[in-house]
Formats: C-alpha cells, structure tokens, sequence
C-alpha cells in the first residue's frame, strides 16, 4: 500500500487540567468511587456531589467515619486526584454522512477534518468515547442537569445541532438505530463501566440488556469497545474476542480468540491482540483496533480474521470509524504504555483502492 503524505501536522499543545476518568480509593475503612472530569466546574460539582451524598457507600453510611474525617478524607482525595494520569489514550472517531471526521484527542479537545483536509477544533474538551448522533435523538438533552451528572455523558454540539456528537462518561458508547444510547455499564446502577451493556432514552429511562453479560464479561477482561450493526444490533470487543447482542439480548460469538498471525507485539504476548475500538459495515464485516499488535484486523461473519491495515511503531490504532467503503483510523504513539502521558494522535485512511493517506497527524 503507498502512503500519501500527511495533509497536516499539528503541534503538541498542553494537556488540560484534568481529564475524565474514573478511580477508586480503597481503605480499611472508606471505598469511595470518586470522578473527576476536564474542567475545574466539573471537578468541583464531583466532589460537592461526594459532600451531599454524605459520603454514604451504597446504601449505608460508612461506620466509624465521622464527618470531619470523611471530610478531610475526601478533600484530600480531590486533590490528589489533580495528578493521577489516563489509563488510555482515546479511541472516539466518528464520520458524518457529509464525510466530516471526528475525533477526541485529549490534549488538544474534540477536533474535525472537513472534506478539504483542514483540522480545526471546534471544543476544548474531548473524552475518550465518542458516539454520533445523526438524526438528533439527543440534540436536546442536556445531560449536565440530569441525574446522571457529573459522571456520565456531556453533549458536544450546541442545542439542536445535528447531527449531535456525544462523548463517554468512562466507557464506550454508541448511538443506535432507535435513537437510544447504547453504552457499558457494570452492574444494576447502570454507572458506565466494562461489564455490561445498558440503553439510555433522549426521555432517560434506562434498562440492562443480557444480565449474563456480566458473568461473561468479568471471564473475558471486560468490553473494551461498541459498535452498530447493519441490523441494529452491536457489537462490542473484548482483549481478545468480538461479540454480538440483538436488541432482544441474545448474545453471539463473532470470533474467539481473535489471532493476529501477523502480530507486531507492543505488550506482553499474553495481553496480546488487545481490541478496542470497531466499525462494522453494512455486511457485517468488523474493523476491529488490535492495539497490542499494531493492526487493524477484518472480522467476516463467519469469524475469519484477516489485518486490514498496520501502524508502524511507535504508533498503534485504538478507534476505527467508517464511511462508505473507506475506513479511518485512530492511532496514538505508544498508547499501551503508562510512560508516555501525551499520547499523541495521528488520522489515516484506508480507501477501497487500498491507497493509506495520513490526513492528521501531531508532532510527538
């Protein structure tokens, strides 16, 4: 495959402040699940959250902890969290139907690709997930006065823009043919996750889909990306398998184990190929990020694997999107290691010619 040269290099900016993830603080005597997002507003609503709920864990207060303690407990835990680092570098690209490409980057926000090649950011603030909401189900919806605020999702586009881009509260998510956010969860809380798989209404209602998943999930190392399907249904990946669910729930094996017989290991061969991000066209066919072995693999519905296109190191996919028969391609440096915090990304495309064009890529 010959390779164009990139159509524009960005520079490295400083990262924000703060960046959303989750983390959870473990003692013999508190275990609090605390949240901290990319703004010092969010940061400060999380931990005035923490404060009004009493520092209760589940449904019960935490014995033997007084107020003033839980108190300096927690404000000391806010700022330490100031300077904990990611766990992964994004793996959020979407295309709109006007070919407009999307992508999270989070040193830099949500930035877009027009039709043209020019990069521009149109948000300071980007997430790890990122789902596209084409016909507006959630144009509307402002998820910052709902209850699942502040550890849940955040629309990106201004009211009643469409299509509508919505990023993660901790774990991926997508926007379905029915117009629900489709996203995973852990268990009945429907907190986002890695365990399972739960629907959010534009209305907010939400239910669990398969509660078998959960058991699956915890056996398989937990879902590491979602997808739609052609039909409606998704699919979601795990280190090493890809999965189904209908929207009836029914659970299918697309391909397990998925081997890379062309591996350019970037962690260790146990972890290997370690998926995360997909696409699936509208055969079936999954484009499937394996990160650990710096590919991106072609999954038929019949479950052979095939590498659809390679990153040279240092560099390695993590989100895959789609647009007609060209596929585009999320790629960090190094985002399997804890070492290099920046991460910086680059955009690639793969057309149906087989002709790769870099259309983004940032000055490591």
């Amino acid at each position: 495959m010959n390779e164009a040269a990139p159509a524009q290099r960005v520079e490295k900016s400083r990262r924000p402040f703060l960046v959303g993830r989750l983390k959870e603080i473990r003692s013999t005597k508190i275990n609090l699940v605390v949240l901290y997002y990319p703004n010092s507003e969010e940061f400060v609503m999380t931990c005035k959250t923490l404060r009004d709920r009493r520092f209760k864990t589940g449904a019960k207060r935490v014995p033997g902890i007084n107020s003033v303690t839980l108190i300096l407990t927690v404000s000391v835990v806010c700022v330490l969290l100031v300077t904990l680092s990611l766990a992964h570098p994004s793996s959020g690209i979407v295309v709109d139907h006007r070919g407009e490409i999307f992508f999270s980057d989070l040193s830099r926000g949500l930035l877009k690709i027009d039709a043209h090649g020019k990069v521009t950011t149109i948000g300071q603030e980007g997430g790890h997930w990122l789902a596209l909401d084409e016909t507006g189900s959630f144009s509307q919806v402002s998820f910052e006065k709902s209850k699942h605020w502040p550890r849940w999702f955040k629309r990106r586009t201004p009211v009643n823009v469409r299509p509508a881009l919505i990023t993660d509260g901790g774990s991926p998510l997508v926007v379905g043919l029915d117009g629900n956010i489709y996203y995973v969860c852990d268990d009945e809380r429907m907190i986002p996750g890695g365990l399972q798989i739960a629907q959010l209404s534009p209305s907010g209602k939400e239910k669990l889909f398969n509660p078998s998943l959960r058991q699956l999930s915890k056996e398989l190392g937990g879902i590491k990306g979602l997808a739609l399907g052609p039909d409606g249904s998704l699919y979601f990946t795990y280190p090493k398998a890809v999965l189904t669910i209908t929207m009836k729930g029914e659970i299918t094996t697309l391909a397990n184990p998925v081997v890379v017989k062309d591996c350019n290991l970037n962690v260790s061969p146990n972890e290997a190929p370690f998926l995360r991000g997909l696409a699936v066209d509208s055969h079936g066919v999954a484009y499937v990020a394996a990160t650990g072995c710096g590919c991106v693999v072609k999954i038929t519905p019949d479950g052979k694997v095939a590498t659809a296109l390679k990153a040279e190191k240092p560099w390695a996919p993590s989100g895959v999107a789609l647009h007609g028969e060209d596929i585009y391609v999320l790629e960090h440096i190094d985002p399997t290691s804890e070492n290099d915090q920046s991460w910086p990304p680059r955009v690639r495309k793969l057309g149906r010619s087989g002709k790769v064009t870099t259309l983004m890529e940032s000055a490591p």
